[in-house]
């Protein structure tokens, strides 16, 4: 495992420093359960969607579908990459037809809208729109969709079963992000930031492999060759690798309008990437994935909240979360929060555990840690016991749900 990554280390900074790429093929199929497919008066369009972490500047794609309908003639079958482009695969075409099970590909010499191949498994055949409009797209990496609508029938329905992509193209060495891949690194929240946020940008070719973890004490703004400015100013960052960046927003944030953000990976630069700014993003730290699930809060006692330690009604309990904006007095982005005195965040902060409003009793930075606040919450006389949604707010913005904390 040591030389495998040793060995993409290489080959990664290679390619940065002489500007070669790899021509590669990937697959990637959805994975799901069948998704239904219903009757046009639903009014909704069926979506499956697969993650496609390769960043390739793509030269040839085929999709292989197997969508289980008696009347394929009702339904418009539409592909989406990740930048939005449309591929219209089928739209009314082959009415009577039962079941869609084949491969599109531009390479093919038929079309199947022209064909409508009654047997599984037939093919390839070539889509309504060449898949090569997905060629003038910058990168593969991101979310592809895959869209079914029923816009004829209100007797039949019908599931789509499943479906692969093969992307073939050349490997992207310069890094390569997203908006959407520009994280709360709470909540998960993507594409806004705010002053003083804690961020993970997610990506390929971000950075050197395995990662580097900044030393204690003041977060640098070059970590492992990697840098990441906002505006054009660098941002202190705590962890860079191949993948995955993670920093802080600097507090001096200008919310006037989308901010620039780019990633430089030794002498290679990303191309510059646009998010929306706001005065606040509240996000909060969660025991579970993807910023769901049990709070990560500490009861007075100062025992982890849990379904096995919960808070009791009138006692305090710490939430921590980032996001919540500018602070007094001011912090250096970076560093961890003051003890003495505490930075106290300067937008007003508001709390309700169960639907039942909350006093908040201290909200800014936790003291020694950087970019990470503190939000100390009085637990309602009236909450009712048992597991509680949590949501924070400031700014006129909510952290994310659901969330719960722990109430005895």
């Amino acid at each position: 495992m040591r030389r495998l990554k040793y060995t993409l280390s290489l080959l990664i900074l290679a390619a940065a420093a002489f500007g070669q790429t790899a021509p590669v093929t990937v697959s990637y199929s959805y994975a799901g359960y069948p998704l239904y497919i219903p009757v046009d008066s639903a009014d909704v369009i069926t979506i499956g969607s697969i993650v496609v972490p390769d960043a390739i500047k793509m030269t040839k794609v085929t999709v292989k579908v197997l969508l289980q309908y008696p009347n394929v003639g009702d339904l418009n079958l539409y592909l989406y990459s990740p930048d939005g482009t449309r591929v219209k695969l089928l739209e009314g075409n082959c009415s009577a037809l039962v079941n869609v099970d084949t491969t599109f590909d531009d390479s093919a010499a038929t079309k199947y809208a022209d064909f409508c191949p009654a047997e599984a498994g037939r093919g390839p055949y070539r889509g309504n729109e060449p898949l090569s409009n997905f060629n003038s797209a910058d990168s593969s990496l991101g979310i592809w969709r895959l869209a079914v609508e029923n816009s004829r029938s209100d007797s039949r329905a019908g599931w789509l079963k499943s479906y692969t992509l093969q992307i073939t193209g050349n490997s992207q060495a310069a890094p390569t992000f997203r908006p959407e891949t520009v994280l709360n690194s709470a909540s998960g929240r993507s594409g806004v930031i705010a002053p003083g946020e804690l961020i993970s940008i997610l990506g390929i070719g971000l950075g050197p492999v395995p990662g580097f973890t900044a030393a204690p004490g003041t977060w640098p703004t070059s970590l492992g060759g990697v840098s990441v400015s906002i505006n054009g100013t660098d941002i202190p960052l705590v962890y860079a690798s191949g993948f995955r960046i993670d920093g802080q927003v600097p507090y001096e944030l200008a919310v006037t309008g989308p901010a620039t953000v780019q990633v430089r990976n030794n002498s290679v630069s990303s191309a510059t990437v646009q998010v929306n700014t706001q005065f606040s993003v509240p996000g909060v730290y969660t025991t579970g994935p993807l910023g769901l699930g049990q709070a990560k809060a500490v009861n007075q006692n100062g025992t982890l909240n849990s379904a096995q330690a919960p808070a009791r009604r009138g006692e305090v309990i710490a939430v921590y979360a980032t996001g919540l904006g500018p602070v007094v007095p001011s912090s250096p982005a970076g560093q961890g929060g003051p003890a003495r005195p505490l930075s106290e965040a300067s937008l007003a902060v508001a709390a309700t555990i169960g639907g039942v409003p909350a006093t908040v009793t201290f909200a800014g930075l936790a003291p020694g840690y950087a970019g990470t606040y503190q939000v100390n919450i009085l637990i309602p006389a009236t909450a009712t016991p048992g597991t509680r949604e949590l949501i924070i707010s400031n700014g006129g913005n909510n952290s994310q749900s659901p969330v719960s904390i722990e109430v005895q």
